[in-house]
């Protein structure tokens, strides 16, 4: 608030105040008073007028200026009149009062959306277990079948699998608190699982797969690990060229902690693309030339990254290859314990 807008905002009480100094001179002129005496009284009169505004102005400007310090430092500004303080002027509490009611208003309708969310939330993670006995029944009876048969089933199946799970961990991408266990865990034990969920898909694509030959061990939660492993395969399988192609996961120590990077030797990202891949809903030139292509997958995998404290991110060249990293924070858990 500056004093421009201050006395632009008490005009009206400044013109009040010289139209009554004018009309005050005028009558004590009229009856007989020294002009120089009345000079001296309107003096006095402007002057304290001054002074009140002055003073006024500044205890204006502190008791907004600390409203909006503690707005920005509030983590739920909608709350910001239960930290306002008390005010002698009675439109400051009419206007904490108004704020108070449409505020609990939003409360309640956010309260109100919230249950709605988590009761669709349920339904959809309930649903998603029941697909999936299905499809392990489909599994099992597929194993029964002539190779070329079960190969078939496996990769629409392993397909299938993937999608279901895509559908449960966005669902559950919110709350990843309430459903992760950070432990000790090997990061060459998740590459394997991870290839091996995909292994007849890897074959029908002529895809070959170096693995880590080494165990690294790193804080986290497997089964979320193995699901963004998951969505970058599947992404490098998606994109790759014609023929033959290849994944190489590869892990070194950096400064800030364990790297673990899946290289492929597939289309590429152009690079004026490349900062918008986990991005929601993004797909590029390459993803609008294909089909089921949604932009979730990578975006999902950036924000389970930021709730389980890593790091993810991208290099490209296009026509050449393309690498996505995680960078595993040492003991990053144990040290907020």
């Amino acid at each position: 608030m500056n004093f421009a807008d201050y006395l632009k905002d008490k005009s009206l009480l400044i013109l009040l105040n010289v139209s009554g100094m004018l009309f005050s001179g005028m009558y004590l002129i009229v009856i007989g008073n020294n002009f120089a005496a009345i000079s001296i009284l309107g003096l006095f009169w402007l002057g304290i007028l001054s002074l009140w505004l002055l003073l006024d102005y500044r205890r204006r400007r502190k008791y907004f200026s600390e409203i909006f310090d503690l707005l920005a430092d509030l983590e739920k500004p909608y709350l910001i009149q239960e930290f306002m303080g008390k005010s002698w002027r009675l439109e400051d509490k009419l206007y904490q009062q108004i704020l108070r009611l449409s505020n609990k208003s939003v409360i309640e309708k956010i309260q109100t959306l919230e249950d709605q969310q988590k009761e669709y939330r349920e339904f959809i993670e309930g649903w998603i277990h029941e697909v999936k006995l299905p499809i392990t029944g489909m599994r099992l009876v597929a194993y029964n079948e002539s190779n070329e048969l079960k190969r078939k089933s496996e990769l629409y199946l392993t397909e299938m699998d993937e999608l279901v799970d895509k559908a449960l961990f966005y669902a559950r991408s919110d709350q990843v608190y309430k459903d992760y266990a950070i432990k000790e865990t090997d990061l060459k034990t998740i590459v394997k699982e991870t290839i091996n969920k995909y292994r007849y898909i890897l074959i029908e694509n002529q895809i070959k797969v170096t693995v880590l030959t080494e165990s690294t061990f790193v804080q986290t939660d497997s089964k979320w690990i193995e699901f963004i492993l998951s969505q970058i395969v599947a992404n490098a399988i998606k994109y790759k060229k014609p023929g033959a192609g290849e994944i190489i996961f590869s892990v070194q120590e950096v400064k800030d902690g364990i790297k673990l990077s899946v290289r492929d030797n597939g289309i590429g990202v152009p690079s004026d693309e490349l900062n918008q891949i986990f991005e929601k809903g993004y797909t590029g030139t390459n993803g609008r030339s294909r089909e089921k292509t949604t932009g979730i997958g990578l975006y999902l995998c950036k924000k389970l990254c930021k709730k389980l404290d890593l790091t993810i991110g991208a290099a490209s060249v296009e026509k050449d290859y393309t690498e996505i990293y995680l960078v595993f924070p040492v003991n990053s858990y144990l040290s907020k314990l």
